[in-house]
């Protein structure tokens, strides 16, 4: 799936809420959207990555320009992740 991600060039919305795709699923996303350029929401709720997949979605949006609007709620991101979201978005 993250390589269909890559190089779709029109989706524009992904909702992934309610599947356990853990740090690793959070990984992949995170490296096909660094070259994603028409995705503008993403929706990760309840998905099970954790801080560790929150810093993979971090670094993402630094290279992603498109990318407006992404939900992590539910997934226990706990400070360090949400630190590490909010130094990508500065």
């Amino acid at each position: 799936m993250s390589q269909e991600l890559q190089f779709n060039f029109t989706l524009t919305t992904l909702n992934l809420s309610f599947n356990d795709i853990g740090v690793d699923g959070a990984k992949y996303i995170s490296q096909a959207l660094q070259s994603n350029s028409t995705l503008t929401t993403l929706d990760l709720q309840f998905t099970n990555i954790g801080a560790d997949g929150a810093t993979f979605i971090s670094k993402s949006v630094q290279f992603n320009s498109t990318l407006t609007t992404f939900y992590l709620n539910g997934n226990n991101i706990g400070n360090d992740g949400a630190k590490s979201i909010l130094q990508s978005l500065q």
